[in-house]
């Protein structure tokens, strides 16, 4: 028998730590950008000054050869950590993706109109120092994975609206490349300090899960899932929101099913209902920019009911 419940996709929650809206995809995990018009004087006392962990030697660009060094160097401890090897533009090396090799496939116009952010077409540019405007420029790509792995894994490291973020694709088709931003929190925090000075605050499954079968037992709103989510509602074709503090009237439980933990709710008194399996963003612009948008760990189709009952 089907119940309501809510099906909040772990994998996508981590958007709350790295991408809100469009115009901004980085909100929740980046600092403001150094300004363009920084002092002679003063570049040369944050230079002296910074210190050696910053991973963020401070020029007036946004993007420049000691922060090209510091991502080159932060990959390779990253890679090893993952297990994984990369070849990036960062150490001056020819990342191939499919047949597109970085950074001319930006630069000669190859990927023009082809390549799509969740359901919105962009425009990625190629920048040396991040100072051209664009809305998204790109300053570094880095191409790999698992020796393994049938297809590769490239992430962009881009500026969006001269905010950083982490773009990563998969796709194995030539038609459109398909970007999302890496739920990898610690590359996208790593990126973040290169560029700004200071590591951001993410939430990761871990911290947004904290004691979650201990809520869900006391029949409390766990902390995490506090406040106001917009999900996109392919019948209706609109953005609708659903705002949950507490848990009057409803009756929780924390369930395993398919591999995923799930927050499993139904009315106190309720027998019977329906299936709620959207993906819930913290705001409106972003679930409609990933209104289309399928996560790699989800299943492709509902959960099944008898797994929840």
């Amino acid at each position: 028998m089907k119940k309501v419940w809510v099906g909040l996709l772990l994998g996508s929650l981590l958007l709350a730590g790295c991408a809100t809206s469009p115009k901004s995809s980085a909100s929740k995990t980046s600092q403001k950008a150094t300004s363009t018009k920084v002092a002679a004087k003063q570049a040369a006392s944050q230079k002296n000054t910074a210190s050696s962990d910053s991973s963020s030697p401070a020029e007036a660009t946004l993007w420049n050869t000691g922060k090209e060094a510091a991502l080159s160097t932060f990959m390779a401890a990253w890679q090893r950590e993952m297990g994984q090897t990369y070849v990036g533009t960062y150490d001056d090396k020819v990342p191939d993706h499919l047949g597109f090799r970085f950074p001319n496939a930006l630069l000669n116009g190859n990927l023009a109109g082809r390549i799509k952010w969740g359901s919105q077409s962009v425009d990625l540019k190629w920048s040396k120092d991040g100072e051209d405007r664009s809305e998204f420029q790109v300053v570094a790509v880095a191409t790999g994975g698992k020796a393994e792995a049938q297809y590769p894994n490239t992430y962009f490291f881009c500026l969006h609206h001269r905010r950083p973020v982490v773009f990563v694709t998969q796709t194995t088709n030539g038609d459109e490349l398909i970007i999302h931003d890496t739920q990898n929190s610690a590359l996208q925090a790593g990126f973040a300090k290169i560029i700004t000075g200071s590591r951001p605050t993410t939430l990761t499954d871990s911290s947004l899960n904290v004691n979650m079968s201990r809520d869900a037992k006391a029949n409390q709103w766990p902390q995490g899932y506090q406040g106001t989510w917009y999900y996109y509602n392919k019948y209706d074709h609109k953005i609708n929101s659903m705002t949950q503090n507490d848990t009057d009237g409803l009756k929780l439980s924390y369930v395993a099913a398919e591999g995923q933990k799930w927050i499993h709710i139904m009315g106190a008194e309720q027998t019977a209902g329906a299936w709620f399996d959207n993906n819930a963003y913290p705001s409106a612009a972003a679930a409609n920019q990933m209104r289309d948008w399928q996560y790699g760990d989800e299943s492709k189709t509902s959960p099944a009911a008898d797994s929840l009952d």
